[in-house]
């Protein structure tokens, strides 16, 4: 017997979340799902069991980003990464969620020749980002004239070493029952705020297609860190490709108006996708613009060249890291960098001109 289908139930569901100061989009392709509830089923019967799962989804997911809120938040005093901020030169119990995210966040910084690194909190306060996002001033003195800053040397060794001087002095360790332990030396704040966003949306999508009952394959998007959720059966066949579009850079601060337009479209069928830049996150603090991408040799917000990058790798987490290092080096450094380790990207300078590196070709829809 053939299975009874209708052209109209729905492929695909997406909803938003708020949360971690921005929202998240999860979108679930639900076409086998389908395919497995059409037989002997009206459309209302389909559309009913099909709400049930994604209302399963959601709970989930809420109730996963609440916990890592909890955890991670460095605007909530309570949370485990601010109460750790604030005992330091201890040995101190931290979760394996904690864990597993700080270790990753300093074992990038040599790769990244100390310039993405998670000891740049007091730096953050200092520049007025001691609250979230959406409360910071987004309006400049009216007689106030700003001007284009000097773009910043990152070639100096001796303030790469001073830089990564408190990440030599963080120890990590697991004792032999399995409790985790962090030593902060005094002097040390951690914000790892773009690091979990990335590590968040991969846990959302592997939990999503591949641990739970409903193996969706699943985008996550967490304020522009994307992760594709591919289910294990699909693996071994053709997976789902999803097209997602590279938003023209807008800086919020531009006296000119500027409409919302693609500047890239790619296609990725596993794996994740990143993009960072000084062009949203931006705010007026003591007469000046910041912005959140720290140069920590010279403690200020980066003044590079490179308006945005956008980065595809295999887990968003590095494709973040990697987002913001391309950032703070300048595009000149970034390209030879990106080109030498074959790594998949497209550049936005400060003059709005594309750029993308040869390992980004073959996901390429249009440029």
């Amino acid at each position: 017997m053939q299975a009874n289908t209708n052209s109209s139930t729905p492929q695909l569901r997406t909803f938003m979340l708020p949360a971690m100061g921005c929202q998240i989009q999860i979108s679930l392709n639900i076409t086998q799902l389908n395919l497995q509830q059409t037989l002997g089923n009206t459309y209302q019967e389909i559309v009913q069991k099909i709400d049930q799962k994604v209302a399963l989804v959601t709970a989930y997911a809420e109730e996963k980003l609440l916990q890592w809120e909890h955890i991670f938040s460095r605007f909530d005093n309570t949370s485990e990464l601010m109460r750790l901020n604030n005992h330091t030169n201890q040995l101190t119990d931290i979760s394996p969620e904690l864990f597993t995210v700080l270790e990753s966040a300093i074992a990038f910084v040599p790769k990244t020749q100390g310039l993405v690194t998670p000891t740049l909190l007091t730096t953050l306060w200092d520049i007025g980002y001691k609250y979230s996002f959406e409360t910071l001033a987004k309006q400049p003195t009216p007689s106030v004239q700003t001007t284009q800053p000097t773009l910043q040397d990152t070639s100096d060794s001796s303030k790469n070493d001073a830089a990564n001087q408190s990440i030599k002095n963080i120890k990590l360790r697991t004792l032999a029952h399995g409790q985790h332990q962090v030593f902060l030396p005094t002097g040390t704040a951690l914000d790892l705020n773009g690091y979990v966003k990335g590590w968040c949306a991969m846990q959302l999508a592997e939990y999503i297609s591949q641990r739970s009952d409903w193996q969706f394959p699943c985008l996550i998007d967490m304020g522009g860190d994307i992760a594709i959720g591919v289910p294990n059966k699909q693996k071994s066949t053709k997976p789902i490709t999803w097209a997602i579009a590279i938003a023209k850079p807008y800086i919020a601060d531009s006296q000119q108006t500027q409409e919302e337009e693609d500047i890239a479209i790619i296609h990725i069928s596993a794996g994740a996708v990143a993009t960072s830049g000084q062009d949203y996150r931006r705010w007026w603090h003591k007469g000046h613009w910041q912005h959140h991408l720290i140069h920590p040799y010279h403690a200020c917000p980066a003044k590079s060249d490179v308006l945005s990058a956008t980065i595809l790798a295999d887990d968003t987490l590095t494709a973040e890291v990697y987002a913001k290092y391309c950032v703070t080096l300048g595009a000149k450094k970034a390209l030879q960098w990106l080109s030498e380790h074959h790594i998949a990207a497209v550049l936005v300078d400060t003059n709005h001109k594309v750029m993308a590196s040869p390992a980004i070709h073959p996901n390429l829809i249009a440029l």
